[in-house]
């Protein structure tokens, strides 16, 4: 690995201490960055040997504190410089990467070498760990129709937390047969989910999906939380959407220059969002329009204010500002960054209680005097739906301290409405595990004690 990429000035130690977010910094004793399984392996083993705790870490792009130590002593485990495309395989239609892959790398890639396939990209930053986000559940352009991006997971490699390397998925048999997970006992859940307690994988296997040489998208208006959630339920049980990202127009007003605080007025439209569909050729693409402008002119036969509105439509008003929203969503949301304070209360939640956690959440928002920027997204074929509440704030003392009686509220109501919170600090996952069943929480303890006898991956993480 080389002393050169071994630091633990001041310097170095202060830029892995903290993220955007309110969490509170702690600094790591040392940064290690290895380049290959091997010698993320002989990390692994001394730190064991020496009961010294370890923070993996890729970009830190992050809103939870997810790679902040939580322990003194610790090492951080900067995994950036194993950034491989090891395979694309045309045939099974996935990609075997390093964790140190980001998106803008794949979708280069790809353009590239397989211009026929294509990835799922989430409303982040395109230098945001693939691996990462699969492993944090997070969702993507594909979600309302496929779900969170674990679902998307062929399987990986890993290096337990006392060295051993193991693989699960039908990776197993070699190389070159990384095409799924079953039928299997299914242990990719023995890490997804775990933020870094239980291995660090060293490759995994993503799904990939045929690029659709037809793509059509439209601009949905509707006014208040139960309208809009209601309409968006019909709508993708049409099973038509490729994905729908639906954010509160005061956002929608921010991205498109408006300076805060945004005014929104009684009578104008109060959410809006993204809707896609695609298609071998434009006969299929406006029949699947056409199914959705009918769901929608049924919720206008009642509410004018409710509208579909053609992209082309909003390309003439915005310019090439448009084309970032749907070609790669994270150039768009650039504006979330302008202060240095960033963070959000996320979660994943019934559909019968998605309206209601939509407008509740609004109010604790409001009453902070934060804006409103709540994004929703239908999952799964609307099999449960996504609700986060972002906030961007500048760091000063006291409003940190409200962000935080914020989210803190947040999350207690949403909680109260069975929501299950995503990309978790240790704050809220502490709060989750008080409220959900003991049998979890000890299976959870149990797993951790069995692969980590000796509690060095990430201690303190996710409450445990």
């Amino acid at each position: 690995m080389g002393e050169s990429n071994v630091a633990d000035g001041e310097g170095e130690r202060y830029i892995y201490s903290y993220d955007m977010t309110e969490n509170e910094p702690r600094r790591p004793v040392a940064v290690v960055m290895p380049a290959t399984v091997e010698e993320v392996q002989a990390i692994v083993r001394l730190a064991n040997e020496r009961r010294t705790p370890l923070v993996p870490f890729v970009t830190g792009q992050n809103v939870g504190g997810l790679t902040i130590p939580q322990v003194d002593g610790a090492v951080i485990v900067d995994l950036r410089r194993m950034n491989r495309i090891l395979t694309v395989d045309e045939d099974a239609m996935y990609a075997l990467i390093e964790p140190g892959v980001t998106f803008g790398h794949m979708k280069r890639y790809l353009g590239r070498h397989s211009p026929g396939l294509r990835y799922t990209y989430p409303l982040a930053p395109p230098f945001t760990s693939i691996v990462a986000n699969a492993l944090l559940q997070g969702l993507c352009d594909l979600s309302t129709r496929r779900g969170a991006m674990e679902n998307f997971i062929n399987g990986f490699e890993v290096v337990l937390p006392t060295g051993e390397i193991v693989r699960v998925g039908s990776g197993i048999l070699g190389e070159d047969n990384w095409f799924g997970r079953y039928p299997l006992p299914d242990l990719v859940g023995l890490f997804s989910g775990w933020q870094g307690m239980t291995g660090i994988v060293t490759k995994m296997a993503v799904q990939l999906w045929p690029k659709q040489p037809y793509v059509r998208y439209a601009a949905l208006f509707t006014t208040d939380e139960e309208q809009t959630v209601g309409l968006l339920r019909r709508i993708v049980r049409t099973q038509v959407l490729d994905d729908a990202d639906c954010m509160s127009v005061s956002l929608v007003k921010m991205l498109l220059g408006a300076e805060p605080p945004v005014d929104i007025y009684p009578d104008e439209p109060q959410y809006a969002t993204l809707l896609t569909v695609s298609g071998q050729n434009e006969l299929e693409v406006e029949g699947k329009y056409q199914a959705v402008a009918q769901a929608v002119a049924r919720e206008r036969s009642r509410d004018r204010r409710v509208n579909l509105i053609d992209w082309d439509a909003i390309t003439v008003l915005m310019g090439r500002d448009a084309n970032s929203w749907v070609d790669f969503p994270s150039d768009a949301f650039k504006i979330l960054a302008e202060y240095d304070g960033l963070t959000w209360v996320g979660t994943y939640v019934h559909p019968a209680r998605w309206a209601t956690a939509l407008k509740r959440g609004r109010e604790v928002v409001e009453r902070y005097g934060f804006e409103l920027m709540a994004f929703l997204k239908p999952m799964n074929g609307m099999h449960y739906g996504e609700l986060k509440f972002i906030v961007r704030f500048p760091k000063d003392p006291e409003t940190i301290e409200r962000v935080r009686q914020c989210n803190s509220e947040l999350l207690d109501v949403l909680l109260a409405l069975g929501a299950i919170p995503y990309k978790t600090p240790v704050w809220a996952a502490r709060r989750l595990l008080e409220r959900c069943d003991s049998g979890f929480v000890q299976l959870l303890r149990r797993i951790r004690e069995f692969l980590d006898p000796n509690g060095i991956l990430n201690p303190g993480r996710y409450s445990l």
